[in-house]
C-alpha cells in the first residue's frame, strides 16, 4: 500500500473521530454526576480524571519523540513502543476516560474508554495490514513480543534500540492535538455552572 493511500485512510479516520465528538458530548450535556460537587468521592474522581488527562498528554508527547517523522518509514520498537504497539491510542483512551472522570462520572469514563479501545482496535488492525506490507517478518516478530494495546512492562520488550528523535513539528502537532483533552478540565466546571443556572437540564444522574 502506498504512503499516499495510507495518508488518505488516516485522514478518513481522523474525520470519523471528529464526527464522533457530538455523540461523545451527549452524555456529558444531558447528565450530571450522582455525587455532589462538595463530596469527597467527587473530588477524588475529578482529581483522578485530571491526572489521567495529564498522563494522556505526556504519554502522547513521549510517543511522538520516537515516531515523529518516522511513521511508515521505520519500524519503531523503542521508548513507549517497547511496551505497547500503539501507545498513542492507549494514552488517548486513558485521556477519554479522564474526560469522563473530570465530569464526575465513572459510567461515562468507562463508556469513553471502551469507545476509544474499540475504535483504536479497529484502526490498529487496519494499520497492521499496511505495516505487514512495509516491514514483513520484522513487524510480526515485533508483534509476538509486544502487546497491541495494553502495555506489558518487562525487560527486553521490543526488537530495536534507537534513541528518541526530537522532531519539533511532530511534537508541536501532538501537543496541540493533546491540548483538546486538557480543555475538558475547565469545560466540566463551565457545563456544571450552566446546569446550576438552569440553562442545561440534565436528564440522568450517573455514578
Amino acid at each position: 500500500m502506498s504512503v499516499t493511500m495510507m495518508a488518505f485512510q488516516q485522514g478518513k479516520r481522523v474525520r470519523f473521530l471528529w464526527l464522533a465528538v457530538p455523540l461523545l458530548l451527549t452524555p456529558i450535556l444531558f447528565s450530571q454526576s450522582a455525587w455532589s460537587p462538595q463530596t469527597l468521592p467527587r473530588h477524588v474522581i475529578e482529581f483522578v480524571g485530571s491526572a489521567l488527562i495529564i498522563l494522556c498528554v505526556a504519554g502522547r508527547c513521549w510517543a511522538s519523540l520516537y515516531i515523529g517523522g518516522r511513521k511508515n518509514r521505520e519500524l519503531i520498537a523503542n521508548g513507549p513502543y517497547r511496551y505497547t504497539r500503539n501507545p498513542l491510542y492507549f494514552f488517548s483512551s486513558l485521556g477519554l476516560a479522564g474526560i469522563g472522570l473530570a465530569f464526575g462520572s465513572l459510567t461515562i469514563a468507562v463508556v469513553y474508554f471502551l469507545f476509544g479501545y474499540l475504535v483504536f482496535a479497529y484502526v490498529s488492525a487496519r494499520e497492521a495490514i499496511s505495516l505487514d506490507g512495509l516491514f514483513g517478518e520484522a513487524y510480526w516478530k515485533y508483534c509476538r513480543q509486544v502487546p497491541a494495546f495494553f502495555p506489558r512492562f518487562r525487560p527486553g520488550a521490543g526488537t530495536h534500540q534507537m534513541s528518541a528523535t526530537f522532531n519539533p513539528v511532530a511534537l508541536k502537532r501532538t501537543a496541540i492535538d493533546s491540548s483538546c483533552f486538557l480543555l475538558a478540565i475547565p469545560a466540566s466546571d463551565f457545563i456544571q455552572a450552566l446546569q446550576f443556572a438552569g440553562l442545561i437540564r440534565p436528564m440522568l444522574r450517573l455514578f
